[in-house]
């Protein structure tokens, strides 16, 4: 592996998304790069060329056809909800191993395969309008069980009826 391949690696590894705007490189979160912003600076001709490189091959090998299966099974659409990433591929992953299916080459894989069925893909790792059913089963057990602080009513908001908030006595 070059050194261009290396630092954008390192740039993934720390969470972080590489792409080119012009003549530019834009890292995004920023801090992703901060530990090696002279070698970026350094190799940014070879980074771009590589970066260039990717975008006229094929990402990867798609990925089986069961993950709809998947989707149907373990996710949820949602309008204004987003879903990591991360945690969508994990249980993608570990669902494909427990149905005897392969699991997809890499995240890369199925961000591609998430993007070509028309899903949008944040820089920051998220997917607009797909996400785990256990994390919506989660958050709406969240709202249910603590409703919101109303400092108007009698009760301060808890569903015990007794004020929690400590007078300034």
């Amino acid at each position: 592996m070059n050194a261009a391949a290396k630092l954008v690696s390192i740039v993934e590894a720390n969470g972080g998304h590489i792409c080119i705007d012009g003549a530019d490189l834009v890292i995004r979160p920023g801090k992703a790069a901060e530990p090696m912003l002279a070698e970026l600076l350094r190799y940014k001709g070879e980074i771009i060329a590589l970066l260039q490189s990717r975008a006229t091959t094929p990402a990867e090998a798609p990925i089986d056809e069961g993950w709809g299966l998947w989707m149907l099974a373990r996710c949820v659409y949602r309008d204004r909800c987003f879903g990591g990433i991360g945690a969508l591929y994990v249980d993608l992953a570990r669902w494909c191993a427990d149905h005897g299916r392969p699991v997809p080459a890499s995240r890369r894989a199925f961000v591609t395969a998430l993007q070509a069925e028309g899903f949008a893909v944040t820089l920051d790792g998220l997917v607009y309008g797909l996400m785990l059913r256990e994390d919506l089963e989660a958050h709406e057990r969240f709202q249910a069980a603590e409703p919101a602080y109303n400092p108007n009513c009698k009760t301060g908001g808890h569903k015990s009826g007794h004020n929690t908030r400590k007078s300034k006595d």
